[in-house]
């Protein structure tokens, strides 16, 4: 199923619509995240329950906005699709290959586990506009990496160990609303116990993504570092 994606994503470049829309959320040529906007195949999915939910072809995710999941070695774990009317209302859907229920699943795995095999600090954001928002200000040598919502499961949590060295830092910065909160402590605690350093950094606005729109870079410096 993976390389059926990787295929229908070499056809897929961005419609202008989606250029528009991810210039507003802060995205830039030195952002790290790729985006497509999905185009049906000809050939159908090689999985009955990527059919049942979009189609053979994905006909339903026709125009959507696409940023793959992948592992830290590169292929595809899944996606996530998001659209939006002119409201400004979301709707945002998710899909998982079989494979990646033993991969640790996060957005900028590759990123995240060389950064942390090179010393470096690793961020753990809630959503994909929160990264591309904090690459902005933090240094080179660290990374970002997003759960894709609040909370992590024990695969990524185990990678993620193995390749924490004692002089890495993991910062928590989830959603400031209850959840967030509860997942970030929850978070903490399971990878203080698996022995890294985590932190659960306190900051005010509602996210990351949030603290840039109202101030750009120099209020994320001010609020990050």
């Amino acid at each position: 199923m993976d390389k059926w994606i990787e295929a229908v994503l070499s056809h897929s470049p961005l419609d202008e619509p989606s250029k528009v829309y991810l210039k507003g959320r802060g995205v830039d040529e030195d952002s790290s995240i790729q985006f497509y906007t999905w185009k049906p195949p000809e050939a159908p999915a090689p999985c009955a329950r990527f059919t049942h939910h979009f189609g053979a072809q994905g006909q339903k995710l026709k125009g959507s906005l696409i940023t793959p999941i992948r592992s830290p070695r590169g292929s595809i774990l899944g996606f996530e699709a998001r659209r939006w009317d002119k409201e400004g209302s979301k709707k945002v859907r998710q899909y998982r290959t079989d494979r990646a229920e033993w991969n640790p699943y996060i957005l900028g795995a590759q990123r995240a586990f060389q950064s942390l095999w090179d010393n470096g600090d690793l961020w753990i954001v809630e959503g994909i506009f929160d990264l591309i928002a904090l690459e902005k200000v933090i240094p080179s040598c660290d990374a970002v990496c997003t759960t894709l919502r609040a909370g992590m499961d024990l695969s990524t949590l185990t990678m993620l160990s193995r390749f924490c060295r004692k002089a890495s830092t993991i910062y928590i910065a989830y959603d400031n609303d209850e959840t967030g909160r509860k997942k970030g402590e929850w978070l903490v605690h399971k990878m203080t116990t698996l022995g890294m350093r985590a932190v659960l950094y306190k900051y005010r606005g509602k996210d990351p993504n949030e603290v840039w729109t109202q101030g750009g870079e120099r209020l994320m410096r001010q609020t990050f570092y």
